[in-house]
């Protein structure tokens, strides 16, 4: 079979696949704006391999407006990755002008363009017809540009996500640290996409061996990218927000490991700690700072007035938990206590569960399902 043709076949179907995976991912109602962010990078990477797939002379004369499109495309990419991090974490900024300088590269790339991009379908067509000429741009400064840029923001994304991993056993709940697991391996596979596909690339224009061979296939690290997505998706759903149909067949959420170590070097004795932990249950009850659904160990500690690490050495030693265990134990209990008021008969079940503080429908019927061994629906046929 010809090697061109093998191309537009594998890069067409995973396009495929990547557009389904894309709409699967914005339909979620749970985990956004993760899932709106990832949904418009596969959406974008979609488009993209259709034109890497079909980058011949013939396909681009037939529609000239799309030639140079990919160009740009790329410079989209460390941004969303970028911005998907922030959102994974919890660490997105409220004001979005905070991250306008994610778009500089776009920008100067989008600039340098504008000329061509302003070109009639004949005047466009009469650049392409000159294939030399065209294809010595491929390799020009632009996309050199966009290729280093790339790279850079890969450099970013692992430094700022890993700033963040340090705190994941503290500040996040059980699904919140073990999708920020993954969003290592996430991280891991885009790396690798991006090294094999830029040293292809230069090893195209300086006919490095073996690698300038593979510049036809340097996309094929999406279409393993989009395949691997697709079975996170329908093996661990609880990564992406997407429930099953069954919320009650909810798979176990998975353990954070506590690590035991940190605290050998702390002053504080049993005693002392267990008087931080009762300080830390009467501020709960008597402000009901669990209510607030994205609350951290850091919003509690300055709520409180206590250090994160004496909150997190009390919590740890005064209880069978972690901080987010302990915080969803008073949430199901004002499930309950809200579930029993006739003045929230007019909600549902996530309308009573957000009431009491969950941000997350996955995360709820985990938790209540862990803590009272019954699932909501279960648990209100019961108390009817």
């Amino acid at each position: 079979m010809d090697k061109f043709l093998l191309i537009k076949i594998i890069y067409g179907a995973a396009s495929i696949q990547g557009l389904f995976l894309a709409w699967l991912l914005f339909q979620s109602k749970i985990n956004q704006p993760a899932d709106r962010i990832l949904s418009v990078l596969i959406f974008i990477l979609s488009f993209h391999l259709v034109l890497v797939g079909f980058d011949e002379r013939d396909f681009f004369i037939a529609f000239p407006h799309l030639s140079k499109i990919s160009w740009i495309l790329g410079t989209l990419y460390g941004p969303l990755i970028f911005l998907f991090i922030q959102s994974i974490t919890r660490t997105l900024p409220s004001k979005w002008w905070k991250n306008s300088w994610l778009l500089i590269p776009f920008l100067i790339v989008f600039i340098s363009l504008l000329p061509y991009y302003s070109l009639s379908t004949e005047e466009k067509r009469t650049y392409l017809d000159n294939f030399q000429k065209a294809s010595e741009d491929d390799f020009g400064w632009i996309n050199q540009f966009g290729s280093i840029n790339q790279i850079a923001f890969q450099f970013l994304c692992f430094v700022y996500y890993f700033r963040i991993e340090r705190k994941a056993s503290e500040e996040f709940s059980s699904v919140e640290s073990v999708r920020i697991q993954w969003l290592r391996q996430f991280l891991i596979f885009l790396c690798v996409i991006v090294i094999f596909g830029v040293a292809a690339f230069f090893g195209r224009i300086f006919n490095w061996p073996l690698l300038s061979d593979f510049y036809h296939f340097h996309f094929i690290g999406v279409v393993f990218l989009f395949y691997w997505l697709s079975f996170k998706a329908l093996t661990r759903p609880v990564l992406f927000g997407i429930v099953p149909t069954l919320p009650e067949e909810m798979p176990a959420v998975q353990e954070l490991k506590v690590d035991e170590e940190k605290y050998k070097k702390s002053s504080l004795e049993q005693e002392d700690l267990n008087l931080i932990f009762q300080r830390l249950k009467d501020l709960l009850e008597t402000d009901k700072i669990y209510l607030k659904k994205d609350l951290t160990l850091t919003n509690l500690s300055d709520h409180s007035g206590i250090s994160k690490h004496q909150l997190s050495q009390a919590i740890n030693s005064a209880y069978s938990g972690n901080f987010f265990d302990l915080i969803n134990d008073y949430r199901v209990e004002e499930f309950k206590r809200l579930a029993r008021n006739p003045e929230t008969k007019h909600l549902n079940l996530l309308g009573i569960a957000q009431e009491a503080g969950f941000n997350s429908k996955a995360t709820f019927y985990a938790v209540f399902k862990k803590k009272t061994g019954l699932t909501p629906s279960e648990f209100l046929a019961k108390m009817a």
